[in-house]
């Protein structure tokens, strides 16, 4: 059992306790550490992909400013008045303007090329017999539109954005390479096509520049698959893509053209959390409404969460060097309190032992220096209340033997008094005999009685008859005020129910006339609203919807208040049931005014039987008479024998009760005699054991 208090003292001891108290804030930090570490990556995970999509996003839309400025080249040369003339055959005739149009032209080409970044190549494609127009050689070459066209109208329909043109590639000898897509447009007369192909490495270029962390892989993917790929690889760091493969196109995560949503629009843009090449990346696409290209982006999570993982790493850090410090100043701490803690229960147990000369000491200014002098001033004390109780264990002593002599004085006096209650006995006993005289001469008196008892018995039957009409008065009388009792409190209630319809009614009908008021004003600015709405047209919907909403609610008002009305209607058939209810007392008081007159009579009738009754007890008084003069002699007899005997019983139990409760007491003196000498020896024996 000691062993048990003893690992319960040590598992509930000061140090434990402090040691906990430091970790709780340590346990604290480790968790608000994480829950930072948890946030700060999500945020930072969102605020990079929402970034990210920004960026994807307005390089789409810079994008289709390219293929509009490319677009708008196109149809510069397709809708040319003069090329149309040339494009028909229609400057067969003069080779001089012809020379000149088609050298005017082809510098304009190039200049359209040099200027555009974007624009590897432009081809005017014409129709048999009229050479072609292109930037990519001064070769004549006679024109093929209608093998190009039959090529390219897949479907029936040329596209004006294109992957391809194998055609024009196989007639020019033409690398594919060269270009990455092209816009293609026939011209007003449709006898000829200009197309104009996008450079790759432009588009190589601008994709690079779009820096969105190391380790990530930016791709231009055509319509129908064509890839132009950036890796932004660190200096130490290799590239995951395989050569030939595709890196976007037809990977499961790459969305296929057409998607819609749940509301049947297309999706253009979005992002998921997919895995590459054995590694977590963020992809984000987004497609180009123009060309049907698509510039997506694949980002490792571990960069966008970088940031964060530094936060973690500083924040254990932290952690484990608060642990260390707290370890540090709890133990120390400890490490003091048992110290003095020791000290001061080592002279505690010498003061238990009985020495109250020891001084209890504490190392260090906090509060164990208090404690201690708490602890000094406590014995001394002790000790000053340890010499007065030597004091008074002598004065004690010496009244114990005092109670003790009176005891004995008082046993005395009790044994008297006993003798006293002996005598008084004795004068009991001719007292007895002389009432038994008595009893004789009360014979003679009560033979003379029974010729009373009969009168008395006619008295009686007459006395009953009449208990028994004034118990059915009091009965009708009870009844009567029963009945006014409920009159009364019926009529109150009717005048509190009356009273607080009146006043429901009139609040009600104060709300219905602030409901109906806000009603109309509801429906009023409900009214402005929709005109502001109207005027603000687009921007005012939502503000329209509000004020429709405003609409509702004064209509739901108005018909809250009709409801009110209803309620109002429903209290004014309350006050009728009012109204019934005061009849109903009008009723009650009535039956009162008829139970009152059977009262009366009820009375009445006592009063004739009450009459009776006196001539009856006028007989009784003269027969009562006869037998007053004997009985008179022997109740004065008896009546002094029996105070005498009274007082002498009652006196002698006063005494024997006083003699009783005297031997009582002063057995119960002498045990606190006895048990006050036992406890005098008892403290004497503990005193001694204190050394002062």
């Amino acid at each position: 059992m000691a062993g048990k208090k003893t690992k319960e003292h040590m598992v509930f001891s000061i140090r434990n306790k402090i040691i906990l108290c430091f970790f709780v804030p340590i346990i604290f930090m480790v968790v608000i550490g994480i829950s930072a570490y948890q946030k700060s990556a999500e945020g930072m995970n969102e605020k990079f992909r929402v970034s990210t999509e920004q960026t994807i996003k307005m390089a789409t839309e810079y994008v289709d400013m390219v293929a509009s400025f490319i677009e708008a080249e196109g149809v510069k040369y397709a809708f040319d008045n003069e090329l149309s003339s040339y494009f028909i055959g229609m400057l067969e005739s003069d080779n001089l303007k012809k020379a000149s149009l088609v050298e005017t032209t082809r510098k304009s080409l190039s200049t359209s090329r040099l200027t555009n970044d974007f624009i590897s190549n432009i081809h005017i494609v014409t129709r048999a017999g009229v050479n072609m127009l292109t930037t990519y050689n001064d070769e004549r070459s006679d024109g093929f539109l209608a093998e190009y066209r039959e090529a390219m109208a897949a479907g029936g329909r040329m596209e004006n954005w294109v992957d391809t043109h194998p055609v024009l590639d196989e007639a020019l000898s033409l690398r594919q390479s060269s270009y990455i897509m092209s816009y293609q447009i026939l011209s007003q007369t449709k006898s000829a096509c200009v197309v104009v192909d996008i450079d790759p490495g432009a588009i190589r270029e601008f994709i690079g520049d779009l820096d969105l962390g190391e380790g990530s892989i930016v791709g231009f993917v055509t319509k129908n698959g064509r890839e132009v790929i950036s890796e932004n690889l660190g200096e130490e760091s290799g590239s995951v893509l395989t050569e030939g493969e595709p890196v976007f196109y037809g990977k499961p995560f790459f969305p296929q053209p057409g998607q819609v949503d749940e509301q049947g629009t297309e999706i253009l843009d979005g992002n998921e959390q997919v895995n590459f090449a054995g590694r977590e990346y963020q992809f984000i696409y987004s497609r180009s409404e123009r060309t049907g290209a698509v510039i997506c982006v694949l980002v490792p999570m571990d960069v966008i969460t970088g940031q964060a993982e530094g936060i973690k790493t500083m924040t254990f850090s932290l952690v484990i060097l608060a642990c260390i410090i707290a370890l540090l100043v709890g133990f120390l701490i400890v490490f003091s309190i048992q110290n003095n803690m020791k000290r001061i229960s080592r002279k505690f147990g010498e003061v238990a032992k009985g020495d109250l000369t020891v001084q209890v000491t504490a190392k260090g200014k906090d509060e164990f220096r208090g404690l201690a002098a708490s602890a000094n001033n406590m014995i001394v004390n002790t000790k000053n209340l340890v010499n007065k109780v030597t004091g008074a264990t002598k004065q004690l002593e010496s009244s114990s033997h005092d109670v003790n002599e009176v005891s004995g004085v008082i046993s005395d006096y009790s044994m008297d008094i006993t003798q006293a209650i002996d005598e008084i006995n004795e004068g009991m006993s001719r007292q007895s005999e002389h009432a038994q005289e008595c009893v004789a001469k009360t014979d003679v008196l009560s033979s003379e009685i029974q010729e009373v008892s009969h009168v008395v018995e006619e008295v009686e039957r007459l006395v009953d008859e009449t208990e028994v009409m004034i118990n059915r008065g009091m009965e009708i009388v009870q009844l009567l005020g029963d009945r006014a009792r409920e009159t009364t409190s019926i009529t109150k209630k009717v005048g509190e129910s009356i009273n607080s319809l009146r006043r429901e009614s009139e609040i009600i009908n104060t709300f219905v006339g602030t409901i109906t008021e806000i009603s109309e004003q509801t429906n009023l600015l409900s009214l402005n609203a929709s005109i502001e709405a109207a005027r603000a047209g687009d921007a005012g919907r939502g503000f329209a919807v509000v004020a429709e909403e405003i609409r509702k609610l004064a209509d739901d008002s108005a018909k809250a208040a009709g409801e009110i009305r209803n309620n109002v209607d429903h209290i004014t058939g309350q006050t009728l049931n009012s109204v019934e209810s005061a009849q109903a007392a009008e009723n009650m008081v009535a039956a009162q005014t008829e139970a009152v007159e059977q009262v009366v009579d009820v009375f009445l009738r006592m009063q004739k039987q009450m009459s009776t009754l006196v001539e009856g007890l006028k007989a009784i008084v003269d027969s009562t008479e006869k037998a007053d003069h004997e009985r008179r002699s022997t109740v004065d007899a008896v009546r002094n024998i029996s105070d005498i005997i009274e007082e002498t019983a009652n006196s002698a139990e006063v005494v024997r009760d006083v003699v009783n409760r005297l031997m009582e007491s002063v057995r119960n003196l002498n045990q606190t005699a006895d048990s006050l000498g036992q406890n005098m020896e008892e403290l004497k024996t503990e005193i001694s054991v204190f050394k002062i």
